[in-house]
Formats: structure tokens, C-alpha cells, sequence
């Protein structure tokens, strides 16, 4: 029978799982994450019928997927676990939605389409403290989600899950093109690993975006990475958050 996959299946994921191993804080953000998603320690609903979850676990037996079978107990395919455990970026408008929708201009001006709504008295906030960066450049105020996925019908059709959106900030920096070593994905991951490990550990809970080949600037690609602050965690002291990271970013000291 020919395996079929729920999700394209990562290659060359070894050194980025290498990674998450040799570190215990990683490890530990795993696991916690995996507990805390499994339906059989939530009181809510679970999400899944019984038909559903043994279709899950014979699908993911027959075609060696362990995504299918997470799906079917924590509503998380590795991956999402990975990025709900703050272990690897999000990615840009994955699933062709936009994720992070930017609100401001590269002046700070917030977009026209944009005035006048709920979300003003936070951007005045925002705009307070960026007129007093040194450094205003690609910085904005955006709003963003996490995300996991879910199975949404008994044909195990799968769709995105929103799990939190916050309006905040966010910074984001060009890196070399990693499709020009031929990189994949993983391997990109594994590349922007100690980066992504220091925002996190210096900005619990900051949400880091990360595009392959997606920035394009006079005729060049780059890959791109984000850090968005929510205002729901970083709105006090945030000159200071966005001062640590800028200095994680852009290498400043």
C-alpha cells in the first residue's frame, strides 16, 4: 500500500532534532506542551470521535505518519508541537493565511485601513514608544496568531486551529537564502535554532516567524525572521523588550 502522509513529511530533520535533544530546557518545553495538549487530561470536549481517533491510529500505522496519529490526541501534528513549544518559528502565512497582518507603514503610520478601529488605543501606545527607537526600521504593529491543526470532518480533512491572537510588535531581519545551499526547511530551522533559542529564553512567549526564500528586495531573495511581542504579555516595559530584541536580532551588544 503506498504511504500517504497527512503533511509532506520534514526532511533532513535530524540535526534540528539533534539540537532540541542536547538541550534540556527544549526537551522539557516539549513534553510539557505535548501533556498539556492531550484530550484525556482536558475536561473539555475532546474534539475527536471515537471513529476518528482509530481511523487516526490505523492511518498513522499503515503509512508510518506519527503526525496523524498526534492529531488524533493533542490536535497537534509534530511540527505544531515543535512551534506551540516555542522550539522552532512559525511560519509566514502559513497555509496561505496571512500570519502576521502588518498595520503599519515602514514610517510607523498605521494603514489607512486600519484607522478607526479597536485596535487604535494600542497603536498609540506602539507609535509612543517608537518614535523613541534608535532604530525604527522594520519594526511594525501587527496583529498574529499560534496556531496547530485539526481533523474537521470524518474523512480526516485537516484545517488550521487559531489557539491565541494578539496585537503587538514586530521586528523582522533578512538571513542569507538558505535555498541556495539547497537547504530544506528543517535544515533552515536548524540554522536560525540558536537564534530562535535565545529570543525565547530572553522573551518567554514572544511569538518568531520565519520565511524561506520569502523576502524579496531589489530582485534578491533572502529568508526572513520575525519576533512579535504580544501586548498581552510584553505592552509594560515594552521600549525595554524591544530593545533586548533588537539586540538578539541584529547581533547588537
Amino acid at each position: 500500500m503506498k504511504e500517504q502522509t497527512i503533511f509532506p513529511r520534514e526532511e533532513k530533520a535530524e540535526a534540528l532534532f539533534q539540537k532540541i535533544l542536547n538541550d534540556h530546557w527544549a526537551c522539557e518545553k516539549l513534553q510539557e506542551t505535548f501533556c498539556n495538549c492531550l484530550f484525556c487530561n482536558d475536561d473539555s470536549d475532546a474534539g475527536i470521535s471515537p471513529a476518528e481517533f482509530s481511523l487516526a491510529l490505523f492511518n498513522a500505522y499503515t503509512n508510518r505518519d506519527i503526525s496523524a496519529f498526534l492529531m488524533g490526541i493533542c490536535q497537534n501534528t509534530l511540527f505544531d508541537l515543535l512551534r506551540n513549544s516555542f522550539l522552532i518559528p512559525y511560519r509566514f502565512d502559513a497555509d496561505g493565511k496571512q500570519n502576521p497582518v502588518i498595520m503599519t507603514d515602514e514610517n510607523g503610520q498605521l494603514l489607512p485601513a486600519y484607522k478607526g478601529t479597536a485596535h487604535e488605543t494600542e497603536y498609540r501606545h506602539f507609535h509612543e514608544v517608537y518614535k523613541d527607537l534608535g532604530n525604527q526600521k522594520n519594526i511594525y504593529f501587527a496583529q498574529a496568531y499560534r496556531y496547530s491543526h485539526e481533523y474537521q470532518s470524518d474523512y480526516m480533512d485537516v484545517k488550521q486551529k487559531i489557539l491565541e491572537k494578539n496585537m503587538g510588535v514586530l521586528l523582522i531581519r533578512e538571513l542569507p537564502d538558505t535555498v541556495k545551499e539547497k537547504e530544506t526547511e528543517a535544515e533552515a530551522y536548524s540554522a536560525v535554532w540558536d537564534l530562535m533559542i535565545e529570543l525565547e529564553k530572553n522573551l518567554p512567549m514572544a511569538y518568531v516567524f520565519y520565511g524561506q526564500d520569502s523576502l524579496v528586495e531589489n530582485n534578491n531573495r533572502y529568508d526572513e525572521i520575525g519576533i512579535f511581542l504580544p501586548n498581552s504579555i510584553f505592552l509594560k516595559n515594552l521600549e525595554r523588550h524591544v530593545a533586548k530584541a533588537e539586540e538578539i536580532i541584529y547581533g547588537e551588544k
